[in-house]
């Protein structure tokens, strides 16, 4: 595996809230910046720092309710736990995203557990009119408040330094900021802090759904022969469409279904030799480790192995090869095993639902700038330019640094 060097190592006596509490945390260090606001028809420019209260509906019902701030890096270090490994050249392509932007187009997304006084404060935040209103093409509707209020401000940041959080999605993005601080050589900057958007499980409790795999050049006839020398294999029904239970792959393709269960113990350490001991119990490192780089090891110049999340498509979706389906991690397996330290492979987990990008935009020039603060809070209102989902945008011209 090809990984992105990582922050600075924590320290080692360090304990994080679990499910069921722990040890207090160091603290989540989380700072109001100036945002750019992206609306359907005007990018909103933000002249005085805030938080960001982000609510995400689908209809009547509440998916999600966090709030958006500038992570202090290096003081919150201790407190943010990662819990997969990163891939170098997605950490690089972050990089360039940064670069064309100016800044980063979308937050972190950051779960803490049972914030009291941060949702006391969000919810008197709610109740007033929102700044802006976006519904995506999925339906799901995104509505953000402006916190500027000094004296909720300092309640919500000292509520979140009491507190460690889990990075739900965007590793990559967090190690490329390290990386661009770092390069910067330890001069003081935008660059210090990331966008987050912290989101309370214990009160809006977000989705963890399974990331399947997809070896387009694997019958599943041939996967499940060579899997029955390292596991258990037996054949299902083509008409079950159940999902697979923890601790068993279930491979699906040409008309025919296997469940793949109980691998035996001696192959299995031989392909966990060096990494963690938890890795064991996680299916997604068993895949990986026993079956995609041991007994189903691809020949030279085959196709990759693609990754589908829940809800792209099953098994319609693959017209040839093996797609194998996942049981999702349980939410609190990746809180205990990130407090130890452990990270687990890339694409095991997927948090939903992520914040949208170029929603809100934390460009480094518009940090920077002298603003006048006084007189409450102000903003500037131009045309956006094109947006489309699937790519970053950067800000417009007028926000870049001199």
């Amino acid at each position: 595996m090809s990984t992105h060097p990582s922050p600075p190592a924590r320290p080692a006596h360090r304990a994080a809230p679990g499910p069921a509490g722990g040890a207090a945390p160091p603290g989540t260090v989380l700072h109001p910046f100036r945002g750019i606001r992206r609306s359907a028809s005007a990018l909103s420019r933000d002249r005085t720092p805030a938080f960001y209260v982000l609510e995400q509906h689908r209809g009547d019902a509440l998916l999600q309710r966090g709030v958006v701030g500038a992570l202090d890096l290096a003081a919150s270090h201790a407190a943010v736990l990662p819990h997969e490994h990163v891939l170098a050249a997605k950490v690089r392509a972050q990089h360039r995203i940064t670069a064309l932007v100016g800044g980063n187009p979308e937050p972190v997304l950051l779960v803490c557990r049972d914030a009291p006084a941060t949702d006391a404060v969000l919810r008197r935040a709610t109740t007033s009119a929102p700044d802006t209103v976006v519904t995506g093409a999925d339906g799901i509707r995104h509505t953000l408040w402006r916190l500027h209020d000094p004296g909720q401000q300092r309640e919500l940041a000292a509520d979140l330094a009491a507190r460690s959080v889990l990075i739900a999605d965007g590793h990559h993005r967090y190690a490329a900021a390290w990386e661009l601080r770092r390069r910067r050589g330890g001069r003081p900057g935008p660059w210090d802090r990331l966008p987050a958007l912290v989101v309370d499980s214990a009160r809006t409790p977000l989705g963890l759904r399974a990331i399947h795999r997809h070896l387009p050049d694997l019958r599943p006839r041939e996967a499940a022969a060579r899997a029955a020398d390292v596991a258990d294999v037996a054949e299902l029904d083509p008409a079950t469409r159940r999902p697979p239970r923890p601790g068993e792959l279930i491979l699906v393709g040409d008309g025919r279904r296997y469940s793949l269960t109980r691998p035996r113990p001696e192959p299995l350490l031989r392909a966990l030799a060096g990494r963690p001991g938890a890795w064991r119990r996680l299916d997604a490192a068993v895949l990986q480790c026993l079956f995609i780089e041991g007994v189903w090891r691809p020949p030279a110049g085959a196709r990759p192995v693609r990754h589908l999340h829940d809800g792209d498509g099953e098994p319609g979706s693959v017209a040839s090869g093996t797609l194998v389906l996942l049981a999702p991690p349980a939410e609190d397996d990746i809180w205990r095993l990130a407090a130890q330290g452990v990270r687990v492979p890339e694409k095991t987990t997927s948090f939903l639902p992520k914040p949208p990008p170029r929603l809100l935009t934390y460009h480094h020039g518009h940090q920077s700038r002298g603003i006048r603060l006084g007189g409450g809070p102000r903003q500037d209102r131009v045309a956006p330019p094109a947006l489309t989902a699937a790519k970053a945008a950067p800000a417009p011209p007028s926000t870049r640094p001199p």
